[in-house]
């Protein structure tokens, strides 16, 4: 049972530091709109918002690591499957940039194929252990 309950706690801590991170990204996107930002401080300000997405992955690895042996073999399957998934969309769409006109995307879009991948990889290695 103690496991559950430290999973709780970096649960819990994951979603403090991303509404954290959420409301930075809002605020400096405001304040960069606006011209708020002085040009000596653009650099330090716009990656502010790390700083919470960093102590998210870290509690997230925490909840990782109470996780049962079964659980993290899902899950590293999952990660697995996001890594295979990841690498081929972004180089068959890196491909299409630079040989078929395709329009540059920015590194943003690889987080949410990574996501995507990750909770696809999770869902197909659960069901291959229920």
């Amino acid at each position: 049972m103690g496991g559950m309950k430290s999973w709780k706690t970096s649960g819990a801590r994951f979603i403090l530091w991303m509404a954290v991170y959420v409301v930075a990204v809002a605020v400096l996107s405001l304040a960069f709109n606006l011209g708020l930002v002085p040009p000596a401080l653009a650099i330090p300000l716009a990656l502010a918002p790390m700083v919470p997405a960093i102590l998210a992955a870290l509690a997230k690895v925490d909840g990782f690591r109470e996780l049962d042996e079964l659980q993290r073999k899902i899950q590293s399957e999952g990660i697995l499957f996001a890594f295979v998934i990841t690498a081929v969309v972004t180089f068959s769409y890196g491909f299409l940039e630079v040989y078929a006109g395709f329009p540059r995307l920015s590194m943003f879009f690889v987080w949410p194929v990574l996501a995507m991948g990750w909770m696809a990889g999770a869902t197909l290695a659960s069901r291959r252990y229920a």
